[in-house]
């Protein structure tokens, strides 16, 4: 929502209920409320509208067509029409305090009292009146030489906006314009395979899970939280492994909860309910559930007896990933195959994550022979290890840990660097160094993008090349194996599109994106980085905002602690109000900037911890266009994500204890912008 509509409170929706109980039979639903007045329904044309340029008329070329002479009644009125074109392109209209108040295209707002007649003033010597309430009502824009009247009425799914422009004289110009919902423009299958698409329902409850460090295993009391966006939620139970463990009834609806010692893989559980005790909806996560990469480690290799020539013992560790099928793990001395190991009826129990430890004798090797060990998943999945059989280092028993971290490089001018080695690195554990194995670039590991998007009131006016930019920018990021969802948010939080790599799905969910409402930033931020859960690959959130938060049901600062604490980086591409728009003689523009200052200071804060950006875009400005910047935004989001790279080394830190490594980038001139602890990527 716009810093200007904030500060002077006349664009706030009621809060209704996140989750919408179902209309009886018989009963009609409208989503954008019911409004009557005089005994005239005002319903039909509430809500937001989008120009269809096919069915409109073009107001710049009808008037100068018309009006072709460079006299001033036609100068005049073509000037008008452009005017008109600009603004004409979307609006939205509301009923608030005994007027029709509407959102036109430049963001500007223009009030209309329901009594007939009766003016209101708006800046520059503007009037505006309605004329006729009826089914159509007929509205009255007026200022120095010039008048407007338009008539409004629905046509079947679409409005009709017929505008009259009259200069002081008895010269005018009249042209139509047809609108569609917005969700129709983007968001449908054509009408003969599927209909169009119904939004997604908004969120109701979710729990927060608790975050300790990276690879640390919960046990004993912590601090359970939960993200409730449904105003109706009066209670909330508490659940572990099925049994109820506590009850709250107040917001923020978090409490403590006891878990087992020693930690074991437990499964949590939140159910929500209204006042009088209705479902409201649900929510559980497992805690400590460990699935692990698929890898392989030598880690021991030791004589079988004293004597010169004695044959040594191989031993290997293979971690094995949750629901995977060790199949077959060989041993080979340099090229040639010394032992085969294809039994592990034994290691049923690797079925849920787990590391299988193997072996095998090998004699008559040289100085320079190695052994090298390959392991193979039933599902055709190898790894393999080699290490020199002559002055290798042993090593006591090991459980794998594989440890992959996302980095993010740049030079010193904060241009982003790819080509980096195991040299280019070092890690630290606890003071150790560490060897780093390998470093993947991003076209070898797959993404996992975020894309949030305000859908509050205030993006209306530029939705239509919102969409266009964004949908060119996941198609443009997006690899055939990478995988988005899509979050929507304005005083409810919806998921529009969950995972995916079907780049139309997410277009489409794009387009099913209806502006109307208010906005709760830190429910929409919160809920997008829950989404990740334990999905693996490299990872990036992109919110598109201009920041500020009127609805939101979670404490100002419970979304920064999280994103800080999960660590993937946050780009904020944010909507500020152009400076044109305030008013010279505006007593609350003082106010409006300072809360602007405020909402961008906190996207700031929580991309500078996280290792992301914040890209401000004036919106509607010109020079240079707001869509060119927003597209630059996305360009640079890309070439970040693009130059993304995976390091990974082994640790010897026990299964379950927390994993703190020091990383840092030893090439000269480099310096680490962002490192995140991944999960198992394949």
């Amino acid at each position: 929502m716009s810093p200007v509509l904030f500060a002077l409170g006349i664009w706030l929706p009621a809060i209704h209920s996140a989750w919408p109980q179902p209309a009886p039979a018989g009963y009609e639903v409208f989503p954008y409320g019911e409004e009557t007045h005089g005994g005239v329904s005002l319903t039909p044309l509430l809500g937001p509208w989008i120009r269809n340029e096919a069915l409109s008329e073009d107001p710049v070329q009808k008037t100068a067509s018309l009006y072709p002479g460079n006299n001033y009644v036609a100068r005049l009125l073509r000037r008008l029409a452009e005017d008109a074109d600009d603004r004409f392109d979307t609006f939205l209209i509301r009923v608030k305090d005994g007027s029709i108040v509407i959102l036109d295209g430049r963001g500007s707002l223009r009030w209309y009292p329901l009594d007939v007649g009766k003016y209101h003033s708006h800046p520059k010597k503007i009037e505006g009146r309605i004329l006729d309430l009826d089914e159509s009502p007929e509205i009255e824009t007026s200022g120095s030489g010039w008048r407007r009247v338009e008539t409004l009425h629905r046509d079947g799914d679409r409005l009709v906006r017929v505008a009259e422009l009259r200069s002081r004289t008895t010269a005018s110009v009249k042209f139509r314009i047809v609108y569609e919902r917005p969700e129709r423009v983007f968001g449908s299958n054509p009408p003969d395979i599927h209909g169009p698409e119904p939004l997604a329902e908004p969120v109701a409850v979710r729990i927060v899970p608790p975050l300790g460090r990276y690879g640390e295993l919960l046990s004993g009391r912590l601090e359970l939280q939960t993200l409730v966006i449904d105003p109706q939620i009066a209670t909330v139970d508490f659940f572990i492994d099925g049994q109820l463990v506590g009850q709250v009834k107040k917001r923020p609806f978090a409490t403590h909860l006891n878990l087992a010692d020693p930690p074991r893989e437990q499964r949590l559980e939140v159910r929500a309910w209204g006042p009088v005790g209705e479902f409201v909806g649900s929510d559980s996560v497992v805690l400590n559930r460990l699935d692990r990469p698929f890898a392989i480690r030598i880690a021991k290799i030791r004589p079988e007896h004293a004597g010169e020539n004695a044959p040594v013992r191989v031993e290997a560790a293979v971690s094995v990933p949750r629901d995977a099928v060790l199949e077959r793990v060989e041993f080979y001395r340099s090229e040639e195959l010394v032992s085969t190991l294809d039994d592990f009826a034994e290691e049923a129990a690797l079925r849920t994550a787990g590391t299988a430890h193997v072996g095998a004798l090998i004699a008559d090797f040289d100085t320079n022979d190695f052994v090298r060990v390959n392991a193979r998943l039933a599902d055709g999945r190898e790894r393999e290890d080699a290490e020199l059989l002559q002055g290798a280092d042993y090593q006591s028993e090991i459980d794998v840990q594989l440890i992959q971290i996302q980095v993010l490089v740049t030079d010193r001018r904060g241009n982003p660097v790819s080509g980096m080695t195991p040299s280019d690195f070092e890690v630290r554990e606890n003071g150790q160094p560490r060897p780093v194995e390998t470093v993947h670039t991003a076209r070898d590991v797959p993404l996992v993008l975020g894309l949030t998007v305000d859908s509050s009131d205030s993006v209306l006016p530029i939705w239509r090349e919102l969409h266009t930019i964004a949908a060119n920018f996941l198609e443009a990021i997006l690899a055939p194996e990478d995988r988005a969802f899509i979050v929507d948010f304005d005083d409810v939080v919806r998921l529009l599109q969950p995972l995916s790599q079907e780049k139309e799905l997410l277009s489409r969910a794009l387009g099913r994106l209806t502006p109307w409402g208010g906005t709760a930033v830190n429910d929409g931020l919160l809920f997008s980085l829950l989404q990740y859960g334990h999905e693996p690959g490299r990872r990036a959130l992109v919110v598109i905002t201009d920041g500020l938060d009127i609805h939101s049901r979670t404490r100002p600062g419970q979304s920064a602690d999280y994103a800080q604490r999960l660590g993937l980086p946050i780009y904020f591409i944010e909507l500020a109000q152009s400076e044109g728009t305030y008013a010279v003689h505006d007593p609350y523009a003082w106010g409006k900037r300072r809360v602007e200052r405020e909402a961008s200071g906190r996207l700031r804060r929580i991309s500078r911890r996280t290792g992301g950006h914040v890209f401000p875009v004036r919106v509607l400005d010109e020079n240079p266009p707001w869509t060119e910047r927003i597209e630059q935004a996305f360009d640079e989001i890309e070439e970040d994500l693009r130059h993304q790279q995976v390091l990974a080394y082994y640790s010897d830190r026990p299964l379950g204890t927390a994993v703190e490594p020091e990383i840092r980038v030893t090439r000269r001139g480099l310096r680490l912008r962002s490192a995140v602890p991944l999960e198992g990527i394949e």
